[in-house]
């Protein structure tokens, strides 16, 4: 009797433990899930910005025909999931890469190349990136084609802020294309639905809004989370 007691007690005290490690594991997991949500969304919200800040630039001295629209007719409104699509371009010293032009200028400086990049949710859930690189329009080389930067994103939107009456502050947003004139165009706002890879006993997020989209999705347990992010258009501040 005693040795059936002994055992009993023994069940119920390795079942609490049990029960104990379970919960803590998950537990664990959803503040894991949670914190790889903020850092992609963190990584995301770091090379959107560089890009857009840096989007139409010029080395000075320059030549007025080589000027160039900050925005590409790549920028799209996709109105849906996996939503809108967002096209950059500058003159960059550097490519897709990162690395520094080997071709030389008359000053023997690297020459500034024109860099296109496009960035949208691609079918694999990825913020995507798709970089082409060359002396001009008609010469680019793609660099990078439909790289994954960021896993777990599900719906990316775009606004953009136009400044109509040429007083250098922005009236509206519009959606892509949407404007009156590319110009004038003074910052551009994003918003990522991003996701985690394992569902989780959680309850359906409902509805969520993305700047001028509202989705639904699907009751699959997955944490999502929203990204957004402003950044001004830094060649046209002034």
């Amino acid at each position: 009797m005693e040795v059936l007691i002994g055992v009993f007690l023994s069940s119920l005290l390795i079942a609490g433990i049990v029960q104990l490690v379970v919960a803590s594991v998950s537990a664990y997991r959803l503040q894991l899930s949670l914190s790889q949500l903020e850092e992609s969304g963190r990584y995301a919200r770091d090379v959107l910005i560089s890009h857009i800040s840096q989007a139409g630039y010029r080395p000075q001295p320059w030549e007025n025909q080589l000027q160039l629209p900050a925005l590409t007719n790549e920028t799209l409104d996709g109105s849906s999931k996996p939503g809108d699509q967002l096209g950059l371009q500058r003159w960059s010293s550097h490519n897709c890469y990162g690395n520094e032009n080997p071709v030389r200028d008359s000053d023997g400086q690297a020459a500034f190349y024109l860099m296109q990049a496009r960035f949208r949710v691609n079918t694999s859930n990825n913020l995507a990136i798709t970089c082409r690189y060359g002396p001009d329009a008609s010469q680019l080389t793609t660099q990078i084609n439909n790289f994954g930067l960021v896993e777990g994103v599900e719906s990316m939107q775009v606004l953009f802020a136009e400044d109509r009456d040429g007083d250098k502050i922005a009236d509206r947003w519009v959606t892509g294309q949407a404007w009156q004139r590319e110009s004038d165009i003074r910052a551009v706002k994003v918003a990522l639905l991003l996701s985690t890879s394992s569902p989780f006993d959680q309850p359906a997020s409902g509805q969520i809004t993305l700047l001028d989209e509202t989705i639904t999705p699907p009751g699959d347990g997955r944490l999502r989370r929203v990204s957004i992010l402003t950044a001004a258009i830094r060649g046209r501040l002034k």
